[in-house]
């Protein structure tokens, strides 16, 4: 199904723009779906690159984000199941995007960089701020031209998506239909039984509960109880068993150092010659060494430079700048040579394959550098946390083997040293691990565990090593231990008697043929005006009561015992005039439903038809 159309007819697609910056940081973490490749195949004819593969990504992150809270990854879902999700987002969106070029609704070139202009991200004091914009979007690995297209394409589908919304429009007749059912009122008279104080008002001896009780065995079984041993690794207490080597504090503020030494960033700014753009790539080189030896002599700016010779178009108007590197993000000609500038220094010539270059490094950034006292908590927690997850990590893989090998539960304490603990004879609702709270009641009833079979578990942050040593299977309580709920159930038996018994003289009593016996728990009320959603009444006997002919008893049991009997009467239907500025109320709610319906529909449509051909997309 296309979700993400769903997802469209709820508001403007273009405002996700700006936060498509960051999608190059929200990809999967340990997962990856074949970054080798440059193709992925077609959809509708529409080529899937790496880029699509990472926007579908981070969208479906996102989205099961927003779902599940921001800690949630997908790298928690199977991998057969993220894959599948990443493939249906890029069906979707690539499907959306052949009909809309089918259709002729691709924007410009120059309205996709209007719709740039207007982001708040890219605007600095004056407006839009081309070195911004530049800055940001390589910083976040993406090439002005990729971003210029990527936002065509969002454009595109926004106005797809809202072409087809006008065509789901509410009709008014129909608005005005909804309303009126909806306002539409009865008066209603009812009995009610109060089941709970009918059921008190009964009488009921020893002797009745016993006879009950023999009678009905089965409902006075006892509960499955089950006793457990179980060993529990917490991540807690091997935090305690961490002991800090002699000078490691002093250890790792070094590596700290060392780490933040490669933190760095770099911005620079280029002058480029395009090769292609000589008749020889002697030529061109001539012209770039003339550029570098009027920079030396001071002849001319850098700046002056790049403004008046380089040939980047999409860097010439920012000073040539490029962005922020720490170390990988440029060629790597480019970050050899930054290794050895110096603040607002240029660069020899250098030669790529297909150009030539010239750069200024124009800005060092350094991460603050906090002190060994600053930062040795930090250190210390750091050491302790990896160590107690090693620790932890290590007895868990001997124990599992063990359990493998078919030792026994006193033979996994011995080998770790830890205690065995034991549940009791324990219901399935009173069951619980000491220690071990990730655990539901139902895998330890499951008929699945068997005595004296060793289960494992995985929390959190912690793991329980199971064996069942004891069950109890249900059986007939003795009467004694059970009188008073014998005795309740009489009770309750024979409220149902005088239930089913007045059954037959409720119609006549609505009527008016007779009266109410004079009894606890038994009330007879009227109601005007109600309408279908009211809560005067459970819903139960008002959705009976409208489902019916003016004039029909209807009877219904209420979710907590009590019986109705009721009849409707006088039906009152407001007319426009009468339902007035109200029928504005069922606007949204209408609207709500038919695009539902509406989305529906187009699934079906676009999904006729569809050609998928996707290759190279699995997981690695």
């Amino acid at each position: 199904m296309l979700e993400s159309l769903r997802n469209f007819l709820s508001g403007k697609r273009v405002i996700v723009i700006t936060a498509l910056l960051a999608i190059p940081f929200v990809f999967l973490g340990s997962q990856s779906f074949g970054t080798t490749f440059a193709s992925f195949g077609t959809v509708n004819g529409e080529p899937v690159s790496q880029m699509d593969v990472n926007l579908a990504t981070s969208q479906v992150s996102q989205r099961l984000r927003s779902m599940y809270g921001e800690d949630f990854s997908l790298d928690d879902l199977d991998e057969e199941v993220s894959l599948g999700l990443i493939k249906n987002e890029i069906i979707n969106q690539k499907t959306l995007l052949s009909h809309a070029r089918k259709l002729g609704l691709i924007v410009s070139e120059k309205a996709a960089k209007q719709e740039i202009i207007n982001i708040e991200s890219f605007q600095g004091e004056n407006g839009f701020d081309q070195t911004l914009f530049e800055s940001t979007i390589r910083a976040n690995g993406w090439t002005p031209e990729e971003y210029i297209e990527l936002v065509r394409e969002t454009m595109s589908l926004d106005t797809l998506v809202s072409a087809m919304g006008i065509t789901a429009f509410p009709i008014t007749r129909d608005v005005e239909a909804l309303a009126s059912m909806l306002e539409t009122s009865r008066d209603i008279d009812f009995i009610k039984v109060d089941k709970n104080i009918l059921v008190n008002e009964q009488e009921a001896s020893l002797e009745e509960g016993q006879v009950f009780y023999e009678n009905n065995p089965f409902l006075f079984l006892s509960k499955e109880q089950r006793d457990f041993s179980y060993i529990v690794l917490t991540y807690d207490a091997y935090k305690k068993q961490v002991q800090v080597p002699e000078g490691y504090i002093d250890e790792a503020y070094s590596d700290y150092l060392s780490n933040v030494e490669g933190q760095i960033q770099n911005k620079i700014s280029h002058l480029m010659i395009e090769k292609s753009n000589y008749e020889s790539p002697s030529l061109a080189f001539e012209k770039v060494n003339s550029i570098y030896e009027s920079i030396q002599a001071k002849e001319i700016s850098f700046e002056d430079a790049v403004s008046n010779y380089s040939e980047d178009d999409a860097s010439k108007d920012s000073g040539g700048d490029l962005g922020l590197s720490s170390g990988d993000a440029f060629p790597e000609e480019f970050e050899n040579a930054i290794l050895s500038m110096q603040l607002n220094s240029i660069s020899p010539i250098i030669e790529l394959e297909d150009s030539l270059h010239i750069l200024k490094l124009t800005e060092v950034i350094k991460p603050q550098i906090k002190t060994k006292t600053e930062i040795s908590d930090e250190l210390l927690s750091e050491l302790i946390d990896a160590e107690a997850l090693a620790l932890m990590q290590d007895d868990f893989l001997e124990l599992e083997s063990m359990v493998l090998e078919g030792v026994t539960l006193n033979a996994l304490a011995n080998a770790i040293d830890a205690p065995v603990q034991v549940t009791g004879l324990k219901d399935f609702e009173s069951i619980a691990l000491d220690g071990f709270s990730d655990i539901a009641s139902s895998e330890l009833f499951n008929s699945s565990v068997l005595p004296n079979k060793i289960e494992i578990f995985e929390g959190d942050e912690s793991y329980a090593f199971v064996m069942m040593t004891q069950a109890l299977q249900p059986t007939v309580q003795p009467f004694v231990d059970v009188a008073d709920l014998a005795i309740q159930e009489v009770r309750d038996e024979k409220a149902n008697m005088i239930i089913n018994d007045f059954a037959i003289d409720a119609e006549g009593i609505l009527n008016g043929e007779s009266t109410l016996p004079s009894q606890n728990g038994f009330t007879q009320e009227s109601y005007k005006g109600v309408k279908r959603f009211s809560s005067l009444l459970p819903s139960e006997i008002i959705n009976s009561t409208f489902e019916s002919p003016i004039g029909t008893l209807v009877s219904s049991e209420a979710f907590n015992g009590d019986r109705y009997w009721a009849m409707s009467s006088n039906e009152s239907t407001p007319t426009i005039d009468e339902l007035g500025e109200s029928i504005e109320q069922y606007q949204g709610f209408y609207n709500e439903s038919l695009s539902q319906q509406f989305s529906g529909f187009i699934d079906r449509a676009f999904k006729a038809g569809q050609k998928v051909r996707l290759e190279n997309l699995t997981s690695n």
